[in-house]
């Protein structure tokens, strides 16, 4: 049985991120969180690996999609990089995969996350929702993957993306 395993990461909820310069191309310690992304993305490949999966899809989710160190990244993974991806965040999951992965994600706006926003920061998209409640990247991608019926199988992030994926799926 072939367990094909699908994985968005984002960059604003990875281990060590706790300011803007971290993940932005010009900033101070982008190259090291560009690393950490990449040791993040490492340790879900190697999971899923180890619980049985038969193929990995990664795509790097975080602003131009360009941060996750090719070089660095398991091997046995098949990297989505660079812009434009019709899915964005989720490019991949319509592949059909049997489960999906959000890694690296953070809250939306308002929460109390360090780097809470939705699409591009909040000079771009203040708040998104979905029926009248403020929705996280999380939410809305975890309806995307809903569309292709495909489970989201573990959020990581921040403490309030967590707690947030805890009410959305008791």
């Amino acid at each position: 049985m072939s367990i094909n395993v699908h994985i968005s990461i984002d960059m604003e909820g990875v281990s060590g991120v706790v300011h803007n310069d971290q993940t932005g191309q010009k900033g101070y310690d982008y190259n090291m969180m560009r690393k950490a992304m990449t040791l993040e993305a490492n340790a879900a490949i190697e999971g899923s690996f180890e619980a049985g999966a038969t193929t990995v899809v990664v795509n790097d989710s975080h602003g131009s999609m360009r941060n996750l160190l090719p070089y660095m990244l398991d091997q046995r993974a098949e990297l989505i990089s660079g812009s434009p991806k019709p899915l964005g965040m989720m490019q991949g999951v319509d592949d059909n995969p049997d489960i999906s992965m959000c890694i690296g994600y953070h809250s939306r706006p308002g929460e109390k996350g360090i780097l809470s926003h939705t699409i591009r920061g909040s000079s771009v998209v203040q708040h998104f929702y979905i029926n009248d409640k403020a929705s996280s990247e999380f939410e809305i991608n975890a309806g995307i993957a809903g569309y292709y019926n495909v489970p989201i199988g573990l959020i990581a992030g921040d403490s309030d993306i967590v707690n947030d994926a805890r009410n959305l799926f008791p």
